[in-house]
């Protein structure tokens, strides 16, 4: 690429951003349960679509059990699976954002901004009251923790190089 080809790239960039046409990145997250913030157990990936696994985090809501909408969206399903209260939330990814066991105070279809309270949250999901929070991304079931800032980080153990 030429000097004049990279100018060009640049002047249509600054125009892109200008103009709207590039979207702005999507809004943080925010932590769904007040007080501290505890994941009690977390994402296990199943090897298979329908094969065992936990397919999100379980967040400790011991100390508060109010419910925040933990990224902006519109509800997509509001009611009960299984005798739990659950909130989808799609963002406008197309992200899917759920949450049991909970009783939420606003109509599925409204739109939601981060950090609104929907709701309380149950109890009956673990031992101590507790969120089970889960995110789909294109069908497949990801981890939200990286999502609310939670990194993990490869612990690296001594390598011993065997002489044989």
């Amino acid at each position: 690429m030429n000097h004049d080809d990279m100018r060009s790239l640049a002047w249509w960039s600054l125009i892109a951003f200008a103009t709207g046409l590039f979207e702005p990145p999507a809004p943080s997250w925010v932590w769904p349960v007040g007080g501290h913030q505890v994941i009690v157990r977390d994402f296990a990936a199943p090897e298979t679509p329908w094969g065992p696994g936990h397919r999100g985090i379980d967040i400790d809501a011991s100390s508060s059990s109010t419910l925040r909408a933990p990224v902006s969206g519109r509800l997509r399903f509001v009611g009960d699976v299984v005798h739990r209260g659950v909130v989808t939330i799609e963002t406008s990814e197309g992200f899917l954002v759920s949450m049991e066991p909970v009783t939420i105070d606003v109509p599925s279809g409204s739109r939601v901004v981060a950090g609104q309270v929907l709701g309380s949250i149950d109890s009956g999901h673990c031992p101590r009251r507790c969120l089970h929070l889960g995110l789909r991304i294109d069908g497949r079931y990801v981890s939200p923790a990286k999502f609310l800032g939670v990194e993990r980080r490869a612990v690296l153990l001594p390598w011993v190089h065997a002489l044989g």
